[in-house]
């Protein structure tokens, strides 16, 4: 089962759970009916099933899609262009609006009740080791003018409980935390594992940043479904009345909702309310565009797999269509007016589409977020809702902001948040989750706080690791040094066991050329010694051994790092602080903060290519970006903790075969983390650097786990899993 037909599941779910049904009113056929007739309609196209064995399957093949034209949203409807944001705000803006609220998502009433917010509980908390203050609202719509319906909005908020002022805060349309749990029972283990993702929780993220999160359930502002509309602050304010053809939908009323819960940020003093950004996943996607589309409040969107109705190009043949949309099961998303554009009208007579709903973000950004082709399938149209950021960029460059950079749909995964509007499309199905760091990245640029930093470094030149047939050391090297060189990487360190030249005369090339790019190299040791297995004279005798390689190469510069194998500085107190007086001979310690075993990976890809097995190859690559991605999540986390902020970062690479493969999309992730690449000397004038952990035993691992150790938290790292798994692949 697809992820994107699994979501369909979880939402039909949640119906079931969160809901009651109301009392006997219109079914969502009856009142689809009524609606119909009211139009004067006796018919409707159907609209292409999501099943692609189905003889009506949508359309997922581009070369099967037809021309369409679009409205210019910097064309006035008397035909003048806008030449200016007074004109675009004074009167092409109000146009499209008017569009909109007419013809697609329906007019909010002039006249709106009350909301009084309660706040039902305050619990401290911890979510992923990150201390939280969480509280859970309840939002009280006045229904004094309807008292046969109530309306109660469920918020919950949770910012950091050690945050010294307001915090930025990330508010999701979601599912309550019951819900969820109820819906948990009905899928398997790797079902729920492909509904949500891999990685940590996006609150985890959020938290790693010294942000907030929020999560706001719709369907208590309003139902989800069509038998709903006489209920709900819709049926509140029409008194259990059905619609007038130009009256809102359920996804403006949702936006409605989430404009209330902003409302309730701009009396709390531990939010900064004016850096609130909106996110929905499909269908909450949409809410999410028009949430920010209609309140100029919401600072950032983040918009994943909105799909039509979203941001996708209505009038493009590909995917769900506007005929799906106007069918019983969606039509109340929108207003009635929107029924007839599925007949007699076509999508091509909508006086809008998706790029206009955009444009009326502008100038703040938004960020359009898509699953992967053959993973999440083509029903929501990632080319589509990219085309929809691309069409809004000429309103945001007209009022001085930057669009996309290219009209060409870029390959998967790759990262475009250069600009206000941002994209990206995600390997994974339908779920917002692999592209949430890229969103924080994205989001930061405006959230404010310094870039993340972090040093690369390479241990175990010239040579780790068996090598595919055919393939040199050398040409590890040149693969590796390229792909620094064309992220114009500040000099990176890489760390030598000279020993390995006598074993691998040829591997000596790999320091020849590392120089020769103006890299620099430090000690780690002659024979990789492990100091815990060995005496304290015994390494240093090793270190120093290893000098005269260093001096051939690293002539008249410094050379005087020292990389400790395996990360072991003793295992003794007298151990550690005898090897501590290699600073005599001018040595510092080049510290690590993230390590995820990339070693580890090398030797099952031989045997995999040996094997032919693309397959696993390609969960070697999953799983390898799986591991970078923790360790970074983790890094900085464990930062927040123990310095209260994120420190420069050094992360442990290693000089091997599968690292040509994965290097290039390791620095991608460092973008879309947001990641600013310094040296190892820059990282390490970080004062965080010269504290020592405070421990009896034992200084192993990385610097983070040693201080965690040192404060007695000090967990297994998650990789140690993952590592012992690879030792099986292609065996």
């Amino acid at each position: 089962m697809s992820t994107h037909r699994l979501w369909i599941l979880a939402f039909a779910l949640s119906n079931c759970v969160a809901q009651t049904p109301p009392p006997a009113h219109l079914t969502s056929e009856q009142d689809h009916q009524r609606v119909m007739d009211e139009l004067h309609i006796t018919s409707l196209r159907r609209g292409p099933d999501g099943d692609p064995k189905s003889p009506n399957a949508a359309n997922v093949d581009e070369s099967k899609t037809p021309a369409y034209s679009l409205p210019d949203p910097l064309v006035l409807k008397n035909g003048k262009k806008v030449k200016n944001a007074k004109i675009w705000w004074k009167q092409r803006r109000p146009e499209i609006v008017e569009d909109f609220d007419r013809e697609v998502y329906g007019r909010m009433p002039k006249a709106l009740p009350k909301v009084n917010w309660e706040v039902v509980s305050t619990t401290k908390e911890a979510n992923g080791g990150f201390p939280v203050i969480t509280k859970k609202l309840a939002g009280h719509v006045d229904n004094t003018s309807y008292p046969a319906v109530t309306v109660n909005i469920d918020l919950t908020l949770s910012t950091p409980a050690d945050a010294k002022g307001p915090v930025p805060v990330i508010m999701e349309f979601g599912l309550s935390a019951e819900t969820l749990a109820l819906i948990k029972k009905r899928f398997t283990d790797a079902q729920w594992a492909a509904l949500v993702g891999s990685g940590p929780p996006w609150q985890q993220q959020v938290l790693a940043k010294g942000w907030g999160y929020a999560t706001i359930i719709p369907t208590s502002v309003q139902a989800d479904n069509g038998e709903g509309l006489t209920e709900g602050i819709i049926g509140l304010v029409n008194k259990g009345q059905p619609r007038k053809l130009d009256d809102w939908g359920s996804l403006r009323a949702w936006g409605w909702g989430a404009s209330r819960a902003l409302d309730y940020f701009e009396t709390d003093k531990s939010v900064d309310a004016k850096r609130v950004a909106i996110e929905g996943l499909s269908r909450y996607g949409k809410a999410a565009l028009v949430a920010m589309a209609y309140d100029s409040r919401f600072a950032v969107g983040f918009i994943a797999s909105s799909g039509e109705g979203g941001a996708k190009i209505m009038r493009r043949k590909f995917g769900e269509q506007v005929e799906n949309v106007a069918a019983t099961s969606e039509y109340h998303w929108m207003a009635d007016n929107f029924i007839k554009y599925a007949g007699p009208l076509t999508p091509d007579d909508l006086p809008v589409d998706a790029h206009e709903l955009v444009a009326l973000c502008a100038p703040r950004p938004v960020f359009i977020s898509s699953g992967s082709l053959q993973v999440e399938g083509g029903w929501i149209d990632g080319r589509g809702m990219f085309l929809g950021g691309v069409g809004a960029g000429p309103v945001y460059k007209l009022l001085g902001k930057k669009d996309l950079g290219t009209t060409e749909f870029p390959p998967m995964e790759t990262t475009l948040i250069d600009g206000d509007i941002g994209f990206r499309q995600h390997g994974g199905g339908h779920t917002a989750g692999p592209n949430w760091p890229t969103f924080l990245t994205f989001a930061s640029r405006y959230f404010g706080g310094p870039a993340p930093e972090i040093a690369l470094t390479f241990d175990d030149l010239p040579s780790h690791g068996p090598l595919p047939p055919g393939m040199t050391r050398a040409e590890v090297a040149k693969s590796i040094i390229h792909a620094l060189q064309t992220a114009n990487a500040p000099p990176t360190f890489g760390f030598v066991n000279a020993a390995r030249i006598a074993k691998e005369p040829e591997s000596e090339e790999v320091l020849k050329l590392w120089r020769d790019a103006g890299l620099p190299l430090g000690n780690h040791a002659f024979t990789h010694m492990n100091l815990d297995k060995n005496s304290a004279e015994a390494f240093e005798q090793d270190v120093l051994g290893n000098e005269s390689t260093l001096q051939k190469y690293m002539a008249g510069q410094d050379w005087h790092w020292l990389r400790y194998p395996y990360l072991n500085e003793g295992d003794t107190t007298e151990k550690h602080k005898a090897v501590a007086d290699l600073k005599k001979h001018g040595y510092r310690v080049a510290q690590v903060t993230a390590s995820f075993g990339d070693y580890a990976y090398n030797a099952p890809y031989v045997r995999c290519l040996a094997k032919s097995d693309q397959d696993a190859i390609e969960q070697l690559k999953k799983s390898y970006m799986e591991g970078a991605g923790e360790s970074l999540f983790e890094a900085q986390k464990n930062s927040n903790f123990l310095y209260g902020r994120d420190i420069k970062h050094i992360m442990l690479l290693h000089i091997g075969s599968f690292e040509t493969v994965m290097f290039p999309s390791l620095l991608d992730l460092f973008k879309q983390h947001g990641f600013r690449i310094v040296s190892l000397p820059e990282a390490e004038s970080d004062k965080a650097y010269a504290i020592e952990p405070e421990l009896t035993a034992n200084w192993d691992g990385t610097l983070l786990e040693q201080m965690m150790s040192a404060k007695h938290i000090r967990e297994n790292p998650r990789g140690d899993e993952r590592i012992a798994e690879l030792e099986k692949v292609c065996q």
